[in-house]
């Protein structure tokens, strides 16, 4: 498992221009991420039980529940990401 701090780097090093917030709660590591535009991720990574991820758009009354895919893997997780991101 990765440390919040390793994981921190990775993510700034991967996504610079990115805002990214990480929190941790428990064993679970948590983090939003958004462009600044319209691409808004929500991430979980736990030792355990691996990475989900929710990719939202910023829209009014959104109704957000649950990931949207799980991986065992964080690499796994931020390669979906990046799909989503540049395969529109």
């Amino acid at each position: 498992m990765m440390t919040i701090d390793e994981i921190r780097e990775l993510l700034t090093n991967r996504y610079p221009h990115w805002n990214i917030y990480l929190g941790q709660s428990g064993v679970a590591i948590w983090i939003d991420m958004n462009d600044g535009d319209t691409n808004f991720f929500i991430i979980q990574v736990t030792p355990k039980d691996g990475v989900g991820i929710s990719l939202r758009r910023e829209v009014d009354g959104l109704d957000f529940s649950g990931h949207d895919r799980a991986f065992k893997y964080l690499d796994e997780a931020l390669d979906y990401m990046d799909k989503e991101i540049y395969d529109k």
